[in-house]
């Protein structure tokens, strides 16, 4: 990104050079000063409370199950009770 609005540094218009050259600033300032040190390091002063997610909004927002334990889960109950039922069958 920066190189795409350091490209505007070079158009003829003076008010699309000075844009460009803000925005390229802007996204190093960014990148260099804020995201690589702060970030970080008010993550890790805040600690626990960075990922603290409110109720209101834990109320609004979809159960995912990301990683499929739910579905691990399922799976496993359906083998058993499979199981169950073959082998009450065979007894018969």
């Amino acid at each position: 990104m920066v190189y795409v609005f350091a490209g505007f540094i070079f158009a003829h218009d003076f008010m699309i050079k000075q844009i460009g050259f803000a925005l390229a600033i802007g996204i190093l300032i960014d990148a260099f000063i804020v995201r690589m040190p702060l970030v970080p390091a008010v993550m890790a002063i805040f600690g626990d409370k960075a990922w603290w997610l409110p109720k209101w909004l834990d109320r609004l927002l979809p159960n995912l199950d990301v990683e499929g334990d739910k579905l691990i889960a399922q799976l496993k109950d359906q083998e058993s009770t499979s199981k169950i039922k073959s082998s009450s069958r065979k007894a018969y």
